[in-house]
């Protein structure tokens, strides 16, 4: 997914937006720490990220070890240690059997619950990377790789979930001359100052990285300063008729408007409107020609075995 642009920063453009069913963590560029809730308590931040769920056969074992008689209304009783149990439900009947000395062990072990991670979100991804807190001792050259079989469970199981990457720059904008023409319109001539953020989705590679943020950022800046301080002519337009001499580039509209420009003072792109919308279609397609395999093997950016 690319969430790729903005025009003078009043509105951002995403494309291929990720799936709603798919609850991906966000990892910024920078500031993780940010996105950490500080006005909540440090217990309620841990234990938001996890539940415990009984499956319907569970809940239907634990019925069968508590019983209604002589209680009240709603409520009932451990059948082994015959204790009332306050309550109307069934994962507080499960929570009672399970700390009750009396029930069986092959008993409280039909019932454990299931520990499912609901969102591994900002505040875990953060702590990981915050090199603020990690103890010296752990940076400390070690022996044991145990810890390496665990980050690696870690990744391809609890932990095996989409992440984006975000990366916005100050140096990731361009100023640019456009108009836009559609049938039977056209703006007069003017120009933005753009700004541009992109966002990768993806899992957790071998190498520890969605993508490097490094790659992002050069090839954002090599796009950024092609487009910049340009006239944006939409070569695929249904409305203008371009044309090109030994030195400009020739435009006339439906309303026979002229206009002429240096071509090496143009940004020749294949798009039909030179809108933010089609500017971030564009700009996602070259960041995903630079992103194929052929493209990383040619800069290096990968080594295969």
């Amino acid at each position: 997914m690319l969430r790729a642009l903005s025009e003078d920063a009043n509105s951002v453009v995403e494309n291929n937006e990720v799936s709603d069913a798919v609850t991906p963590t966000e990892i910024d560029d920078h500031h993780h720490n940010q996105s950490l809730s500080d006005d909540l308590p440090r217990k309620k931040r841990k234990f938001a990220t996890m539940t415990k769920e009984l499956s319907p056969d569970q809940k239907a074992i634990v019925k069968l070890h508590v019983s209604r008689e002589a209680t009240s209304e709603g409520f009932v009783k451990c059948n082994f240690c015959n204790k009332e149990i306050t309550s109307k439900n069934v994962d507080r009947w499960a929570s009672h059997l399970r700390g009750c000395g009396k029930t069986p062990e092959d008993v409280k072990v039909q019932i454990q619950p299931f520990r499912t991670v609901v969102n591994a979100h900002a505040n875990i991804i953060s702590a990981a990377l915050s090199a603020a807190n990690v103890p010296q001792a752990s940076l400390q050259h070690s022996t044991n790789t145990n810890h390496l079989g665990n980050l690696q469970n870690a990744i391809t199981t609890s932990y095996n979930e989409v992440f984006k990457v975000h990366v916005a720059k100050d140096y990731m904008k361009f100023n640019a001359a456009h108009f836009i023409a559609y049938k039977g319109y056209r703006e007069k001539l003017h120009g933005h100052n753009y700004r541009v953020a992109v966002t990768l989705s993806g899992v957790v590679g071998p190498d520890g990285y969605v993508v490097d943020f490094g790659e992002i950022k050069k090839i954002s800046r090599v796009i950024s300063k092609d487009l910049d301080e340009s006239f944006l002519v939409p070569m695929n337009s249904d409305v203008l008729k371009i044309t090109f001499d030994g030195t400009n580039v020739h435009i006339l509209t439906e309303d026979n408007a002229k206009f002429s420009f240096p071509k090496s003072d143009c940004s020749l792109l294949p798009i039909v409107h030179s809108s933010a919308e089609e500017l971030a279609i564009y700009f996602s397609n070259q960041l995903i020609d630079a992103f194929t395999l052929v493209a990383l093997l040619a800069s290096k950016s990968i080594i295969l075995n």
